[in-house]
């Protein structure tokens, strides 16, 4: 109940009628006049959602008594199914009555081909509360049969069930677990005459040897689990504010430098040497100090005579006659090497790759000596 209007909503939905609101041309109507030239414009947006009621599918549902390993009897709550070709009872109570299980293989198909496969079976007895009805069924095991049955709690104040009959569920309107299926080889024959319906969406209810059962649409409802959310949005900034902030450019964080970068910029600005022809050659970075690579000499010297001796068995004659047509091409001029120098030059070339010439290419090595 509403605290300001008494009407049948909640206080935080109580819209004023002397609130300003917005049409949708964006101009201030229905406010008073003195507020109508004023820059801040209030908007209450209220969003409530209400779930219809809505019906369920009550299946049907039974409990009987199962012997176990020790001859007693002990309820289980079992679904009759007349679409079902075979019974199946679940693992949990195939282990709460510690019945001996035998080793087959069945596949088991449900809708839109869905395939599942089940290993073991066991044999139980079955016995009615209500009658002298029993019977000996050989079912397969699986994990779970179904979920729970109902989804959800019933109401059924007004279902008016008759109290001259004994249900074969009391509970049949709590939600629970499903121990053993009854197929269609058992379902007619634990059908009985009697028969009552109601006008309207009321289950019917059926008598069998396991009592009487309800089974069929239900009355519509809605369960206190059902959502029902509402949302409330209040904004009360000013149109003027809302533009500034939309212009409003966020603070780029600014970028972090690791150490390993920051010693490599630093390396270009220390080793950048500026040419004669405007180009610039900076020294390239090295991680560590070049004397810890160690000697390398003379395993260059080894991979030079392995290549020699390749040369002298494959490819020395075409080797020699590129290279003397390079040099008539003058492509490559012969340079004179000087050991024992820290800085030799290696060669010195002039060359033409595909129409472009790149001329004075000089390449310096560091020697190891």
């Amino acid at each position: 109940m509403c605290r300001q209007c008494h009407k049948r909503h909640h206080t935080l939905l109580h819209i004023d009628r002397q609130i300003q609101s917005i049409n949708y041309k964006g101009s201030v109507t229905n406010g008073p006049a003195h507020a109508r030239g004023s820059s801040t414009a209030e908007v209450n947006t209220y969003c409530s959602f209400k779930c219809k009621p809505r019906n369920q599918i009550l299946l049907a549902t039974a409990i009987l008594e199962v012997q176990n390993k020790s001859g007693q009897y002990i309820p289980c709550r079992a679904l009759l199914d007349s679409a079902s070709k075979s019974q199946f009872i679940t693992e949990r109570c195939v282990q709460r009555l510690r019945l001996s299980r035998t080793q087959t293989h069945a596949q088991i198909q449900a809708i839109y081909s869905v395939n599942t496969e089940t290993y073991h079976s066991v044999s139980v007895h079955l016995r009615s509360r209500h009658t002298d009805w029993h019977t000996t069924l050989n079912c397969a095991i699986l994990s779970h049969i179904t979920g729970t049955t109902p989804s959800t709690k019933l109401d059924i104040s007004t279902w008016k069930i008759p109290k001259d009959i004994e249900l074969g569920d009391e509970q049949f309107d709590q939600p629970g677990d499903i121990d053993i299926l009854i197929g269609a080889d058992l379902f007619y024959e634990m059908l009985r005459s009697d028969r009552r319906t109601r006008p309207g969406n009321y289950s019917v209810i059926q008598e069998t040897f396991l009592g009487w059962t309800l089974s069929g649409r239900t009355p519509a409802t809605t369960t206190q689990h059902d959502p029902q959310p509402t949302f409330l949005l209040l904004e009360d900034n000013s149109l003027e504010h809302n533009f500034n902030r939309s212009r409003e450019v966020e603070p780029v964080e600014p970028s972090t430098i690791t150490t390993e970068q920051q010693v490599c910029k630093q390396h270009v600005i220390t080793h950048t040497t500026q040419q004669d022809d405007g180009g610039s050659v900076v020294r390239l970075p090295t991680k560590m100090d070049p004397k810890q690579l160690g000697s390398s000499r003379l395993a260059a010297e080894r991979r030079l005579h392995i290549f020699e001796r390749r040369l002298e068995q494959e490819l020395k004659d075409q080797y020699h006659c590129f290279m003397r047509k390079s040099k008539g091409l003058d492509h490559k001029d012969p340079v004179n090497s000087q050991e024992g120098k820290k800085h030799a030059t290696v060669y010195q070339s002039s060359s033409l790759l595909g129409n472009k010439f790149y001329d004075n290419a000089r390449v310096t090595t560091e020697s190891n000596n």
